[in-house]
């Protein structure tokens, strides 16, 4: 009985380890961005469970200039929101197979010179999340959290002329 009982507390400690180094690598990243320290070109390997935890930081307003960069773009915008920066993250998962994304930025095809702001583009993601939590990757791939309003990530089909 007493084996049974070791080996149960060992599982359990086990899966929460798992668990808890999934998250654990979310904090570290949002952790990194928000000192203005991160300084890889890539995203951490994120994928759908991060998601969560990734939005959960989308808020944040802060403004930073180190952030995950193709080094293909020679486009840089600046400073960003961390905000923006967790958004990207979660459209990197959403779309793992397609284009690549340039970068940290987001366009109005509508209004070129527009400067699009974390706040308007926030309740499109908080919207898609809750409208399709638990959906495949597959079936986010196909969902655009931005479409029908014009925004468009750099790297996406912008219209010639932007």
């Amino acid at each position: 009985m007493k084996r049974y009982v070791f080996f149960f507390v060992l599982s359990m400690i086990s899966a929460t380890s798992c668990k808890k180094s999934g998250l654990d690598i979310v904090e570290k990243f949002v952790q990194e961005v928000k000192a203005d320290s991160y300084y890889y070109e890539e995203l951490p390997d994120f994928n759908i469970r991060h998601i969560d935890a990734l939005l959960a930081h989308a808020g944040d307003e802060q403004l930073v200039g180190r952030f995950p960069w193709p080094p293909y773009s020679s486009y840089y915008p600046g400073e960003k929101e961390v905000g923006l920066v967790m958004l990207y993250a979660i459209e990197a998962i959403r779309r793992p197979d397609s284009e690549p994304l340039r970068g940290v930025h987001i366009y109005d095809t509508n209004d070129p010179e527009r400067q699009v702001a974390l706040d308007d583009v926030l309740p499109l993601y908080q919207k898609w999340w809750s409208d399709n939590k638990g959906k495949g990757a597959s079936a986010l791939e196909k969902l655009d959290p931005l479409e029908g309003t014009g925004l468009v990530w750099l790297g996406t089909a912008v219209p010639e002329g932007l």
